[in-house]
């Protein structure tokens, strides 16, 4: 069987996102016989022998604290004047040391990884890299420029090159994020819309949409059924990105309903987990609303999982923007799993977002894009008053997802199309 080095920043046991996709490669391939080996950041603790046969770290510290749970400590006094009189100042050079840290971090996982070359021979068939951040492609194009014979294939879960970017950042890293795809064998975008914004019209013969996916073995985490209630609970878990994602017309939505009369807000919540409170909370002030929000802060994968198999509607948010398309939220895949309605929400200005072709053609919730907002909100008040009124009558939620586009996403589907690349 065929000898595997994947690299990636994030790993199991990171409760990161970007450590899913893959940890869940490794482990499979790993099952499935190949030899496996990871090049990371943090130790992967005594549990590795399940995800690869030797795990190479080039930073000491535990991947649990990969992610710093959030403060709402509220800025007083002289701290609060200045930033509010400096704010334009002190963004600027908040991007600039962002910047600054992230080369440093990407300099110290190339040079990690050309220490990790010389100390071990080659003898893989292939090399999976999966983005981001920037490193990865830097050590993915030193690996192939070292041993060309190798087979490498570039995985990219964002595209480098984002609209949050400034100029110069998005000029350096398109640059690597093309001569990357030149360089390697086989290019792997998780979206179509993402393979658009990262090839072009270039590079067909070589360039494979495999999304991300789902995988039953986490049900483990989420089977307890919690106690029944006679409130509508709604999750919403991860970050905002500002207000790119927007839960802003869940908000007023309800907020309608309750004025209406048809809803009691007091039967009515929102769990929240995740690092971004502080965002979800403005945004529900907006209507008055941030007293049905309950935050249970930074929790552990199978507490998250926990969390949202024990509500009743799972919220999704994303965007899509003529500069941005075809984003695709990994957490998409985890509420398949969960197996629960999804409520999203699409800003942007293109309509009919890869996320909403999915969740109609999967018949998995429903769905408001910002630039259908004139009927969408209409029926999004319609779709919640709906689920409230089955809450209250008899607690049943009736769900009748479509079995096919729920297998298209299962990474017992995902592996065969990646050992299908090593192979080929």
């Amino acid at each position: 069987m065929k000898k595997i080095l994947i690299v990636s920043d994030y790993f199991f046991p990171s409760a990161t996102i970007g450590a899913v996709r893959p940890s869940k490669i490794a482990k499979r391939l790993t099952a499935d016989g190949y030899r496996v080996d990871v090049f990371t950041r943090y130790p992967i603790g005594e549990n590795y022998a399940e995800y690869c046969n030797k795990c190479f770290s080039f930073q000491s510290g535990s991947a649990l604290n990969a992610i710093k749970k959030e403060t709402t400590r509220e800025r007083t006094g002289t701290k609060k004047f200045l930033f509010e009189k400096f704010n334009f100042l002190y963004k600027t050079l908040f991007k600039i040391k962002q910047t600054i840290d992230s080369n440093k971090s990407n300099k110290k996982m190339l040079n990690a990884f050309k220490a990790f070359v010389a100390e071990n021979p080659q003898d893989y068939d292939a090399i999976f890299t999966t983005f981001g951040p920037i490193g990865s492609l830097l050590c993915g194009m030193y690996y192939k420029k070292k041993y060309p014979q190798v087979k490498w294939i570039c995985d990219f879960r964002d595209p480098a090159v984002v609209s949050q970017c400034g100029a110069l950042k998005r000029f350096s890293r398109r640059l690597k994020e093309r001569k990357s795809c030149r360089m390697a064998d086989e290019i792997v975008t998780v979206s179509n819309g993402y393979m658009k914004r990262i090839c072009g019209d270039k590079y067909k013969e070589k360039r494979h949409m495999i999304p991300n996916g789902y995988d039953r073995a986490d049900m483990e985490y989420s089977c307890e059924q919690s106690e029944a209630s006679d409130t509508l609970s709604l999750a919403y878990v991860g970050i905002f990105y500002g207000f790119m994602r927007d839960l802003r017309p869940v908000f007023r939505a309800i907020k309608e309903l309750v004025d209406e009369g048809l809803a009691d807000k007091d039967k009515i919540r929102i769990n929240y987990a995740g690092s971004d409170y502080r965002t979800l909370l403005e945004q529900a002030k907006e209507t008055s609303m941030e007293d049905i929000i309950v935050n249970h802060g930074v929790l552990a994968r199978e507490d998250c999982l926990k969390l949202q198999f024990n509500s009743d509607l799972l919220v999704l948010a994303t965007w899509n923007t003529e500069k941005e398309r075809g984003v695709f939220p990994g957490k998409l895949l985890e509420y398949m799993l969960i197996g629960k309605p999804i409520v999203t929400t699409v800003t942007g200005d293109v309509p009919d977002s890869e996320v909403a072709q999915v969740v109609r053609e999967g018949n998995l919730g429903f769905v408001y894009e910002e630039i259908n907002k004139k009927e969408d909100f209409s029926a999004l008040k319609e779709y919640i008053l709906n689920w409230y009124r089955c809450k209250m009558s008899d607690g049943i939620l009736p769900y009748y997802p479509e079995k096919s586009v729920l297998d298209r996403y299962n990474y017992d589907t995902v592996i065969k199309q990646i050992e299908a690349l090593i192979e080929g």
